[in-house]
């Protein structure tokens, strides 16, 4: 038990659109690619979030990735903003193998020429991915990364401090949470699905987003935020009684008795799939597919739900009832939303700007 609640600990460390990994032995799933002789002084280099992230691939797919291939893993640790410019900075020479990314960046990095496809064929466990995982589609054998855990972005509520309960999106906008919200920042991964989402409530839609920014524009958040711990203090003093925010940090906010109860709103959740997807450029493609292979392991999956509340993408693990109440998987899928990321990438950085110019100041915050 003391081991798992310090890796909840490690939350703390994590990065803006953090993922996590996990804690029981992950075990081989077909043979190993080559004799670990053959790989032996090879280093694959991860590209990832640090914190839980890293603890979790340290612990628990090192071991059985080093044993199976003789290769070792090294990382290079960071946001995935930092880590996807240095990708594009040192294309002629990449400084990682693998990436470690939102299904977003995948499109943009495809785009951009630093990521590069994986062989299905070298990664058998992909056909048991669930088929609403698969946010980016393969194109033959070709698969543009591998989705290996499904995260949601709901509503935190402090429903001790509420008049009436939370329910939907639209309660952000309920005057009692004006200077009491804590919302995304402009910059953050999810923030494209509320110009969506925003500019359908009004009669927009994402060809017309005009609407969903004035929308927004009326919000008075008391914060903005990237990661859990951006307003978690201001949850506990009461300076803030609901926020926007990834489930699996608000069970992590739960087990640490902070104030807070995960809401998926009526209208949905956002579902987030984080993947897993391979450099151009690499010296190491064959290694690296078997280290996507085993990411989405049945028993790399269970220790992900289990552990940090990430909901599994494969659908051979086998869950308790209590195991699938805190993460966004099985009958909860039908509850979230899953966006285009071709959408996101392609009006990412329009929408932003004029989130900064248009949004933020009305909202007077930070």
């Amino acid at each position: 038990m003391k081991a798992k609640l310090d890796r909840r600990h490690a939350l703390k460390a994590l990065g803006a659109a953090g993922i996590g990994a996990a804690a029981s032995q992950i075990g081989k799933t077909r043979p190993a690619i080559a004799a670990p002789t053959v790989a032996k002084g090879t280093v694959l280099t991860v590209s990832t979030w640090g914190g839980i992230t890293q603890d979790g691939i340290k612990a628990h797919v090192g071991p059985e990735f080093e044993r199976t291939t003789g290769a070792a893993l090294a990382y290079d640790i960071g946001g995935l903003g930092a880590r996807f410019n240095k990708l594009l900075a040192q294309r002629v020479n990449p400084p990682a193998d693998v990436f470690f990314s939102t299904d977003e960046s995948i499109v943009a990095g495809r785009k951009a020429g630093i990521l590069t496809d994986a062989s299905s064929k070298n990664i058998p466990n992909y056909a048991d991915v669930a088929g609403w995982a698969k946010t980016l589609k393969a194109n033959g054998d070709a698969l543009p990364g591998v989705p290996y855990t499904l995260i949601a972005y709901i509503l935190g509520s402090n429903s001790a401090q509420t008049k009436q309960p939370v329910t939907a999106w639209a309660d952000m906008w309920r005057p009692e949470f004006a200077g009491k919200l804590a919302f995304a920042s402009p910059v953050h991964s999810m923030m494209p699905a509320f110009v969506i989402l925003a500019a359908e409530m009004t009669g927009g839609s994402a060809e017309h987003p005009d609407s969903g920014f004035a929308k927004l524009a009326e919000l008075r958040p008391a914060k903005l935020t990237v990661f859990w711990t951006d307003w978690a203090p201001l949850d506990k003093s009461g300076d803030v009684t609901l926020g926007t925010e990834f489930d699996y940090y608000l069970e992590a906010m739960k087990d640490q008795n902070y104030p807070v109860e995960p809401v998926v709103p009526k209208e949905k959740g956002f579902g987030a799939p984080e993947y897993v997807s391979i450099v151009a450029g690499t010296k190491n493609k064959e290694l690296a597919e078997e280290f996507l292979n085993q990411m989405i392991s049945p028993q790399a999956q269970q220790a992900f739900a289990v552990e940090s509340y990430q909901g599994s993408v494969n659908t051979k693990v086998n869950l308790t009832t209590a195991e699938r109440a805190r993460c966004s998987c099985g009958a909860k899928v039908e509850e979230l939303r899953f966006f285009d990321p071709q959408v996101f990438a392609e009006n990412r950085p329009a929408w932003t700007e004029r989130l900064n110019t248009d949004v933020v100041p009305k909202w007077g915050t930070r």
